[in-house]
């Protein structure tokens, strides 16, 4: 839910940012049938129509904290899923950021960087990866690499000592 996830970035906004934090549009029961809540981008039911959900939802917040704020930068970090949402909506419309920092997360199949890359090459990105994720396997490490190496993407890839979360020592550096 974003308003634990928010939390992370206190020191980022002692810093003088100003953090938004979108959530995804799905709730559901992190343990069975009560307690905590957690949230989602998408499933595979609906999938093509979530996806349309949120880029006009992320726009709506976009635009309509652009309307009262002037940015002199952007930075856009996606977290786990959030990361193919990212990818998606900064592919998909006209947001300038001047980084983008990718955690814990993959490029989703239908973004093809070769096709993408003037949009995300002016972009400094960096990619984190915690080496005891669990979600992390050789062959999605290896393919987000090769993903990025053959669009000739310029990106730093950040393997950190961690599991499953925003390494935000890392992140922090790099805002």
């Amino acid at each position: 839910m974003a308003k634990f996830f928010i939390r992370k970035f206190q020191p980022a906004e002692e810093l003088g940012y100003t953090i938004i934090a979108p959530q995804g549009l799905h709730k559901f029961y992190l343990e069975g049938t009560s307690g905590r809540v957690g949230a989602s981008w998408m499933t595979k039911e609906n999938r093509e129509d979530d996806i349309k959900n949120y880029l006009v939802y992320l726009n709506a917040v976009h635009s309509e904290i652009s309307s009262k704020k002037n940015w002199d930068e952007i930075v856009i970090l996606g977290f786990s899923q959030g990361v193919a949402t990212a990818f998606r909506w900064l592919a998909e419309n006209n947001i300038k950021p001047s980084k983008f920092l990718i955690c814990s997360g993959l490029v989703p199949p239908d973004i093809d960087l070769n096709i993408k890359k003037d949009i995300f090459d002016p972009i400094q990105m960096s990619y984190f990866s915690g080496v005891n994720d669990p979600y992390r396997t050789e062959a999605s490490v290896q393919e987000f690499y090769d993903n990025v190496a053959s669009s000739q993407l310029n990106m730093e890839l950040v393997n950190f000592d961690g599991v499953h979360e925003v390494c935000m020592e890392e992140v922090l550096k790099r805002i």
